[in-house]
């Protein structure tokens, strides 16, 4: 089965063609038009088509040549050369958002953790990879219960990643390198060692109403939480405060305490803090736990079901959160408007896709640049109608004019992608995030496909312990080559254990191997900066239960096709069944590590080896 999910205006030379052919071949129903830029630029580029009908429809028909040709001079082929007006992408469109987890990527001061200073020494190999952006998890002043996410200080940074003159020195050589920062920003919560909530316990003014506070419930004398809300770790959202004689509210650990959005002073402060690191010459936030920034100011207790308080409405996704991300995304516009550079929005959301779609604002609103979309993060070993059916459900509810972001890893998801979906197929993975139509985010390491680690639970933090999602396991050091502690520290004891698989899984040697998954990566990133991949057309092709497919094209005469078996059996495809215009020869531009086919090699269309887990991307060309 055929899904198209993108459709073309088609000029009138080729509609005419059509017409012709769909009348001379008959009801074969081969000239399914959905998803071809339709365009001819010579006679010599009709023959070719009409020569590869031949081949493929047994058409004898020699009036076929002779009415395209008749045709093609009756309306001045060159007349309508494919013009299409496209409209220019953005930085944030054309290339990948890489993000850094610094404490893990490169430690520079021998202390176990990584640092700024780490990250300013790999930049060449930033820049090898080709990405347009790194995100970079916090780094401000923090005590570091939650690993930066409790901050302290928005406007310092922790002395265990640097100084700010290193901020400056690592800002201004990613710029050098054409490269873009992002910095992660948290605006839902802060420590409870900030300023602003030390004040607020003590009711000095104005921070007295910059948190969510309540009076307790007294029942039979004794103190109840205001009501049943839950926070994320599944406890009360609720912390009793002796001296201010009130609860305060936490959507996460109660050492971060949430910000009370309502107060005008909060939302203002948040906007300051965005305009001093925009000063600084920061491209973009990645915003942090953006669907709690509100919650129902009436504390209504929340309907439960099968024992679980409703978040939704009560302490998510409150309409209030989708304004705040139009103001924050108006206030990057206005920045945007002195100097032509654009800074972007990206959202961390879990909400369903049609909820997630609000942060996109509207066409007179705006909102995020890229709420950060994680629907190919359930899909493993699935059958292929289910990429399908989460991918059309993705795309089609996207807003008009709105442009996709895909995700399969990052600092908190666990467990990495190599370890989710397997080595064998993770180059398949790739081919799927990296030429979907969209901006792809890739989590460092993956690209080396390092896997996760068996930790001890002294190694674990207490939400891992607790939640058994050991998100500590993703979060090992960078595996940069196969010395002690795989060259992220001269230390004996880094912060976390380095992965014993860094002997063979680490950038010198992925990079000095004749094929590897880092080289593959790279072949990827290469071939996306095609307009096939960054503006074309996008069909998905269920070839069989196990087998998912896809193709982009902005051109008839030439389609790429993105093969991946996703099953433990060998399957044989042939692709003339879903796309009739294809050529009968098709090319291996990129092959996953353990397929049979090499790139470069000539495959029949109807008749294509697929090894279970391995993946091909195809060329198709009437050229």
């Amino acid at each position: 089965m055929i899904y198209s999910c993108f459709n073309t205006k088609m000029s009138l030379f080729t509609f005419v063609c059509f017409i012709v052919l769909g009348v001379v071949a008959g009801n074969e129903g081969i000239f399914k038009l959905q998803n071809v830029e339709k365009y001819s630029d010579s006679i010599r580029s009709a023959k070719i088509l009409i020569d590869s009908f031949k081949d493929q429809h047994n058409l004898e028909n020699n009036d076929i040549e002779n009415k395209v040709e008749s045709i093609s001079k009756k309306f001045k082929v060159q007349e309508f050369f494919n013009k299409k007006n496209k409209t220019k992408l953005d930085w944030w469109q054309t290339g990948i958002i890489y993000e850094i987890y610094p404490r893990s990527f490169k430690d520079t001061t021998d202390t176990g953790i990584g640092d700024l200073r780490g990250i300013i020494e790999k930049i060449p190999y930033l820049k090898f990879l080709g990405i347009s952006a790194i995100w970079i998890t916090p780094i401000y002043t923090s005590p570091g219960f939650d690993m930066g996410y409790d901050i302290k200080d928005y406007r310092g940074i922790d002395e265990l990643m640097g100084s700010m003159e290193d901020f400056d020195e690592l800002t201004s050589k990613l710029h050098e390198n054409g490269i873009k920062i992002i910095l992660d920003f948290v605006p839902n919560h802060t420590s409870d060692e900030h300023e602003w909530f030390v004040k607020s316990v003590q009711r000095i003014e104005p921070y007295t109403d910059y948190y969510v506070w309540a009076d307790a419930k007294y029942v039979n004398d004794t103190r109840q939480t205001p009501n049943n809300w839950n926070s994320i770790f599944g406890d009360t959202i609720w912390e009793w405060s002796e001296e201010r004689q009130q609860y305060y509210l936490h959507q996460f650990y109660k050492q971060q305490p949430d910000l009370n959005f309502w107060n005008p002073l909060v939302r203002e402060e948040m906007k300051d803090l965005l305009r001093f690191w925009m000063d600084k010459g920061v491209d973009g936030f990645r915003m942090d736990a953006i669907p709690n920034l509100y919650e129902r100011q009436d504390l209504l207790d929340a309907p439960e079901h099968y024992g679980f308080p409703e978040k939704s409405g009560y302490t998510e996704a409150i309409d209030e959160t989708f304004y705040e991300v139009n103001d924050w995304r108006a206030l990057t516009e206005e920045y945007k408007k002195k100097d032509g550079n654009t800074r972007i929005l990206l959202i961390e959301t879990y909400l369903s896709p049609i909820e997630t779609m609000k942060f996109y604002g509207n066409e007179t609103n705006y909102g995020a640049h890229l709420p950060l979309n994680i629907v190919l993060v359930g899909l493993n070993h699935q059958p292929a109608r289910e990429y399908i059916d989460k991918i059309t459900e993705w795309m089609s509810n996207l807003p008009s004019g709105a442009w996709s972001s895909w995700t399969i890893g990052n600092h908190d998801l666990n467990p990495r992608p190599a370890s989710r979906y397997g080595l064998e197929i993770i180059d398949g993975i790739f081919m799927v995030q990296f030429l979907l139509p969209g901006t792809p985010i890739l989590y460092m390491g993956d690209e080396l496909a390092m896997t996760d680690l068996y930790l001890r639970e002294d190694q674990m933090s207490p939400y891992s312990i607790r939640s058994g999602n050991i998100r500590e396991r993703s979060r090992t050091p960078f595996q940069w080559n196969s010395s002690p502690q795989a060259g992220f520290t001269n230390h004996p004891k880094p912060w976390l254990p380095v992965n014993p698989n860094y002997v063979t899984i680490n950038v010198d040697n992925e990079l000095n191997a004749k094929r590897s998954h880092l080289k593959i990566f790279k072949e990827i990133m290469d071939l996306r900066k095609l307009d096939a991949f960054r503006t074309g057309d996008l069909e998905l092709y269920e070839i069989s239960e196990y087998v998912f497919a896809f193709s982009r094209s902005n051109s008839f005469f030439k389609t790429y096709f993105i093969v991946l078996n996703l099953g433990s059996e060998i399957e044989i495809v042939d692709l003339t069944k879903f796309k009739k215009i294809i050529s009968s020869k098709l090319t291996v531009k990129i092959s996953s590590l353990f397929a049979e086919q090499k790139n470069g090699d000539i495959v029949s269309s109807k008749s294509i080896h697929l090894r279970p887990s391995s993946a091909l991307v195809l060329e198709s060309s009437f050229y």
